[in-house]
């Protein structure tokens, strides 16, 4: 059975998501055109699913290695690398054109997150069973696409560019050296474009054919992102933080992961182990 979790965000302090590009020395928001009817092709800035995926997984990660004793740093680098970011597919003369099943079997049954987010541990392919969609901010170019549950937000008829503003940072020289008589102190002034507070997104997930202790884990990944609500760049310095709500998640239990880990600890322990003498 497929699963989907259909939610939204509404920002509190200001939250930039960089692009591919600049305008002069201004970081600008990520965007990409999308067709309009009754307007034709319009540009509209949003928030990569990539984005969440690579955070929700990076936490996730991170929480397990914790609950099952191994610090992170202690992994082999290859390892650390497939677990965290999902790693690149290899192969070797000894194993090309091979997969071993029973360790795929191993790994989807023994390590949740895993076969969650999906990886590749040397030429093992775990195909992730979770989708992440992009967050795109409730507006009149947006609209139509909306579910029924946000239409009727007032936001949904202002146009995209009333959530965007530019905000700034500065770094000063704190150095207390003396300078030439002509010599300025060294300060730099950084503006970007961000979404401002009270902008709301929407956003979901989607499981498929997930199992019950797969449930259990994403409903601990979300428990996770709660904890630490934060999407986008400069989170360091207060940008970026969301309140969210996804419809039913809060009926899935995290607990019955928490305690699956508990209980199959060692088992967990030897595979990663073993896995990362193979690598």
């Amino acid at each position: 059975m497929i699963k989907r979790f259909e939610g939204f965000w509404l920002l509190k302090t200001p939250l930039h998501h960089g692009g591919n590009e600049k305008t002069g020395s201004t970081p600008i928001l990520r965007t990409i055109y999308m067709y309009v009817d009754g307007e034709g092709m319009v540009q509209i800035p949003y928030v990569s699913g990539n984005a969440v995926r690579g955070r929700l997984r990076r936490m996730v990660m991170k929480d397990f290695l914790d609950r099952v004793g191994i610090d992170p740093q202690s992994l082999k680098l290859k390892l650390y690398h497939s677990l965290f970011t999902g790693g690149v597919l290899e192969s070797s003369t000894e194993t090309v054109g091979t997969i071993d099943l029973e360790l795929r079997r191993n790994i989807q049954r023994l390590l949740p997150p895993v076969s969650l987010f999906g990886g590749a541990f040397g030429n093992q392919m775990i195909h992730s069973k979770l989708k992440v969609g992009h967050a795109f901010p409730v507006c009149k170019e947006y609209a139509q696409f909306l579910p029924s549950f946000l239409k009727e937000d007032q936001r949904a008829q202002m146009p995209v560019r009333i959530f965007t503003d530019e905000s700034f940072q500065t770094r000063r020289d704190d150095l207390r050296v003396d300078r030439e008589e002509d010599e300025q102190t060294v300060q730099m002034k950084v503006d970007f474009e961000c979404f401002v507070p009270g902008t709301k997104f929407y956003h979901w997930f989607a499981l498929e054919y997930p199992s019950d202790i797969e449930l259990s884990c994403f409903a601990h990944a979300v428990e996770l992102f709660r904890r630490s609500p934060y999407v986008g760049g400069k989170s360091g310095t207060g940008h970026g933080e969301i309140e969210f709500h996804y419809e039913g998640v809060e009926e899935l239990d995290p607990s019955a992961y928490v305690q699956f880990l508990k209980d199959n600890e060692d088992e967990i322990v030897k595979l990663l182990r073993e896995i990362e003498k193979a690598l």
